[in-house]
């Protein structure tokens, strides 16, 4: 125990042994005066506290009061009544204090406090303040600008006791009492630390002296005798070493016949030497370009160069300047520029043309580059590059032709042209599938059938008129027929699709027909069914999808892809080959009132589509699966005799229609030829259809 604390303990005895003495001889006296006379009445519920107050150095000097509650405090003991207590505790030195008692306090009668020191304030600065200390980097003087600041300016760093406490040019912080090394660090300057003994308590103020950074700047050149300007004052000729104290330096390097450079070195404590080698460019001078016609290219010594800026080449040099356009001559020239010159060139192109004589069979319109010129004949002088060609009439498939012309003969465009017909014919793909997902095969010139038998053909019925007609059109016609996920499409837009493959049956005709306009509208082309008030008000023959004329059916069934016409859509034999079609066969007796002995199709009732050989215009199904619904009304009216009728269409509007076909409910011969023929107004269960369309529309 040292000396303070050894003298600081006799005192607290004496204290404790003087209070002791006091509290025995006057506690009633003391307590009656602090507590108004009712020390005699409350003298049972009194309670001594003992206040323990550390550290030893506050203890020595403690102050006990109470804040809250009634009591008297003696020394470090406190007498109080029952109920909230709270004491205020303060020594010198050291931050006061105020402390809640709690029961469990009370029933022990101690409590500890413990007092921290008062922290002790520091305040620094540096002699001179760097942040006073700039140079105007971005002007060729660069002279000092006395105090004002730049966001640029490196800021001081402060540390304390080797550790970094704040950033900028002074400080104030709170530190402990006891002995301390503050250092303030610049790029700029010596570090400078300094020693302190902070009081509890108390406020310091340093100053800390900073000395500048010595040190130097090695410039070099190429080429060398550069005059160099070292912030704003001329510093000699490279090579050179400068002395340079810490901080921002701007040079310049200048040189006859070339082009001056700026430049900002930074000397730091860290990087007190510095070395800047500058290799010189050539003094140079500017050009701009008048050109015609725009559009060209333009290349300075074989680089590549836009003319639309001021461009900036070395001076006292020759340079080469072409500029070219297909379809003209190319220019080239060449030129010097004197240091600090501004030159305007203009290149004007000569162009080169020759002639082109346009003709077409019939006389049509001619556009070049898409910029019409008039009719044909045309003899046209045009710029020797690709230059496109288009023939236009109404009513014909336009025409395109690229050609160049040759300044030294005359080029010749000669064009028959096509009606659209005979484009869209031309053009015309073999089979394609639609957007559906529909197959469709082309018939391109389909010529004469006989539809209907003759009076004595075993199973004839009287409906089935002998008709003579010659098939002239180009048609498409659907080699399945349409099934139940195609037909979805249509009835439920946006759903998920199914699959499945079956014909779709149980559709009436005006709800076929009105597919077959959905299908044409998703494509573009013209429709064919016209409706009004909901009801079908008659027929076209435009080039949109419909269902195939009662001809057309009867002629892929017995005529298409033969040498002759025959009974049935496998040929003239009564006996059916195996896979035909889906016929009443044997699974199907009992089902049907007609069934063919021995014959198996391996489907009881509806198969899906293409299950079955196709037939020999390349179409499955003609005969077996469903029946299906034709375009045409359903007539009983014999036609005229020795009448030739040609791509018969019905236009008229019919409550009945005619239906053709058998399906898997047919077991006689009768329903089986390809003649066979009835007339329905309402949807069967075994009754679906396929589409056709014409390759080119209208009569």
């Amino acid at each position: 125990m040292n000396t303070v604390e050894h003298t600081l303990s006799q005192a607290r005895r004496r204290r404790r042994r003087t209070l002791g003495i006091r509290v025995a001889i006057g506690a009633a006296v003391l307590l009656a005066v602090a507590l108004g006379g009712a020390v005699v009445h409350f003298a049972g519920e009194l309670g001594r506290l003992e206040v323990a107050v550390a550290p030893a150095e506050a203890a020595a000097t403690a102050d006990i009061d109470i804040a809250e509650g009634r009591g008297i405090v003696i020394g470090t003991g406190v007498w109080a009544l029952p109920g909230p207590l709270a004491l205020r505790i303060g020594a010198g030195g050291f931050v006061p204090e105020t402390l809640a008692v709690t029961r469990a306090a009370r029933n022990r009668g101690r409590v500890a406090v413990i007092l921290r020191e008062r922290p002790a304030i520091l305040r620094a600065a540096t002699e001179p303040d760097p942040t006073l200390r700039l140079f105007d980097a971005g002007s060729e003087g660069a002279e000092l600008q006395g105090g004002r600041r730049s966001e640029n300016t490196p800021a001081i760093r402060w540390f304390l006791d080797g550790a970094f406490v704040a950033e900028g040019p002074r400080l104030e912080i709170e530190v402990p009492a006891g002995e301390h090394t503050v250092d303030a660090r610049h790029p700029w300057f010596v570090p400078a630390p300094r020693r302190l003994n902070a009081e509890r308590g108390g406020v310091h103020s340093l100053t800390l002296p900073l000395a500048p950074v010595e040190g130097r700047i090695t410039i070099t050149s190429e080429p060398d005798g550069a005059r160099v300007t070292h912030n704003g004052q001329a510093a000699g000729t490279t090579p050179l070493i400068l002395a340079a104290e810490g901080g921002v330096h701007a040079l310049r390097i200048a040189r006859d016949g070339y082009e001056a450079r700026t430049d900002t070195v930074d000397v730091t404590h860290d990087a007190p030497e510095a070395e800047r080698h500058y290799r010189l460019a050539r003094s140079r001078g500017r050009v701009s370009f008048a050109l015609s016609p725009e559009g060209g290219t333009l290349s300075i010594d074989g680089q590549a160069a836009t003319a639309t800026e001021n461009l900036r080449l070395t001076a006292g040099v020759p340079h080469r300047v072409r500029y070219a356009k297909p379809g003209h001559a190319p220019r080239e020239a060449e030129f010097t520029l004197n240091p600090g010159e501004h030159r305007a060139i203009t290149l004007a192109l000569t162009p080169i043309l020759g002639v082109v004589e346009v003709r077409s069979e019939p006389e049509a319109d001619v556009e070049v580059n898409g910029r019409n010129v008039g009719r044909t004949p045309q003899r046209l002088t045009l710029l020797a590059v690709p230059q496109t060609i288009r023939l236009v009439r109404n009513g014909y498939r336009a025409e395109t032709r690229t050609v160049i012309p040759d300044p030294g003969a005359t080029r010749t465009v000669a064009v028959t042209l096509r009606t659209e017909a005979q484009a869209r014919l031309e053009t015309a793909p073999e089979q394609y599938t639609n957007r559906a997902g529909i197959v469709l095969r082309l018939f391109r010139n389909p010529g004469t059938v006989t539809i209907g038998t003759p009076r004595g053909e075993p199973g004839r019925r009287a409906n089935e008129f002998v008709r003579e007609v010659r098939l002239t059109r180009a048609f498409y016609a659907g080699v399945h027929e349409i099934t139940v996920e195609q037909f979805r499409q249509f009835t439920h837009p946006g759903e998920p699709p199914v699959t499945d493959r079956r014909p779709i049956t149980g559709v009436g005709w005006e709800e076929a027909a009105r597919y077959c306009n959905w299908l044409s509208r998703q494509e573009g082309l013209d429709p064919v069914y016209h409706f009004e008030n909901g009801r079908h008000a008659g027929s076209s023959a435009a080039d949109g999808y419909r269902l195939p004329t009662e001809a057309e059916w009867e002629w892929l069934a017995r005529k298409a892809g033969r040498s002759r016409e025959t009974r049935f859509p496998w040929g003239d034999d009564a006996r059916i080959p195996a896979r035909s079609g889906n016929l009443a066969d044997e699974s199907a007796r009992g089902r049907v009132p007609v069934y063919i002995p021995r014959y198996d199709d391996g489907f009881a009732q509806m198969a899906g589509i293409g299950r079955f050989d196709a037939n020999a215009a390349g179409l499955h199904d003609l005969a077996g699966n469903v029946r299906e619904w034709t375009h045409d009304s359903y007539d009983l009216h014999p036609p005229p005799p020795d009448l030739v009728e040609i791509d018969p269409m019905d236009t008229r509007p019919g409550r009945r229609h005619t239906v053709k076909g058998s399906s898997w409910r047919s077991g006689t011969l009768s329903e089986l030829r390809a003649a066979w023929r009835d007339g329905s107004s309402a949807p069967r269960d075994d009754l679906g259809f396929r589409i056709a369309r014409y390759v080119v529309g209208g009569r």
